[in-house]
């Protein structure tokens, strides 16, 4: 009788594991490696590709809005005045220029500009109607001479010569005999031409403080006029209705850089022959802006890593500051500027409805 077979199972030597562990590090390192480069690279497309799309939606956005920039405005009369306004919905005063396109220059040289961009929807303001009737108070009925174009609704300017502007809207335009001049702005309601009822949010209690002469005149803004801020705020291009509240919402993400400035013909030759950004402060001063340029930078959406320079990690992916034909935009106020992407975007645009102007 022969003795039973012992069947011995073979495993994995500590040697060939061991070889496995390394081959397996290695297809890791490779992998990470791999990946590392391609995150690169997809972090480098994507937020280009974002600060591009967010340049192209802010500098449309600006671009539209100028280009009707004091449709209704080009009367040398008001042009450039100070308009005083209220409005019922935040309880406040306000005061705006009523001018095509103001710019408020930074106050520091790492600042951004902001742009106040003023129009019409009504084609009578340089049609204004004449103030028939001296006001006994600053709430009183203006009593005009043309009421023509005016309705329930119309946002108002008057204005005479040594004053301010002030801001009102109409409630009623009666057709009875004896009112037929009068242009009522009481604070309450008003009824539109389809017998709706609305608030007139414009109108003060007791009015804002001028009453006319008949050295004065009654302009029609239309009833739905935009007087607008675009500003930066937190790396973002924001717009501000003043007559809405003046409360920012954004326009664009991604823009951390705003500037403008007027092109002047200062010497009346038809050719701009000068570019800064100092708001005229009379009427004649209006008349010799002809063109308006305005340069954005967009900012990628994420930062690149940083690279190994002298030991250290420093960021190096931008190290010249973006340039536009009004000069350098200095984003120096933000420590990490360097670890970004940046793309700048320009427009000029001549501001036709100063040019189309009354001589």
């Amino acid at each position: 009788m022969h003795p039973p077979v012992i069947s011995r199972n073979r495993g994995f030597t500590l040697i060939e594991i061991m070889v496995a562990a390394v081959i397996g590090i290695l297809a890791v390192l490779v992998i990470a490696q791999t990946w590392k480069v391609s995150e690169s690279y997809k972090r480098t497309t994507t937020s280009g590709g974002d600060a591009e799309q967010n340049g192209l939606i802010g500098i449309v956005r600006i671009s539209d809005d100028m280009q009707q920039a004091g449709y209704g405005l080009n009367n040398p009369a008001i042009m450039g005045c100070t308009v005083h306004a209220y409005n019922a919905d935040t309880g406040s005063t306000f005061t705006f220029a009523l001018a095509p396109l103001v710019i408020t220059a930074a106050a520091a040289t790492n600042g951004n500009d902001s742009i106040t961009v003023v129009y019409s929807n009504s084609s009578l303001v340089t049609s204004p109607a004449k103030i028939a009737q001296n006001m006994p108070s600053a709430a009183a009925t203006y009593k005009v001479d043309n009421r023509f174009g005016f309705s329930p609704g119309d946002l108002i300017v008057a204005t005479e010569p040594g004053l301010d502007c002030t801001l009102a809207q109409v409630t009623s335009t009666p057709g009875t005999p004896g009112q037929s001049d009068n242009v009522i702005h009481n604070s309450g309601n008003y009824k539109d031409s389809n017998n709706n009822t609305h608030a007139a949010i414009y109108n003060k209690p007791g009015g804002l403080g001028i009453s006319y002469t008949t050295n004065g005149s009654l302009y029609n803004l239309g009833a739905a006029p935009t007087a607008i801020t675009y500003a930066i705020a937190d790396g973002h291009l924001t717009v501000a209705s003043l007559l809405a509240g003046n409360t920012p919402v954004d326009a664009a993400d991604g823009i951390v850089g705003l500037q403008a400035q007027y092109g002047k013909d200062t010497d009346g030759d038809g050719v701009v022959d000068t570019w800064d950004k100092t708001v005229p402060t009379t009427a004649a001063g209006w008349q010799q802006v002809a063109l308006a340029r305005v340069g954005i930078v967009a900012r990628s959406q994420l930062p690149e890593r940083p690279s190994l320079i002298g030991g250290t990690y420093q960021c190096n992916t931008t190290t010249v500051l973006p340039t536009w034909s009004g000069g350098t935009f200095d984003l120096s106020g933000d420590a990490n500027w360097k670890c970004y992407r940046y793309k700048t975007y320009e427009i000029t645009v001549p501001l036709r409805n100063m040019i189309w102007r009354l001589s």
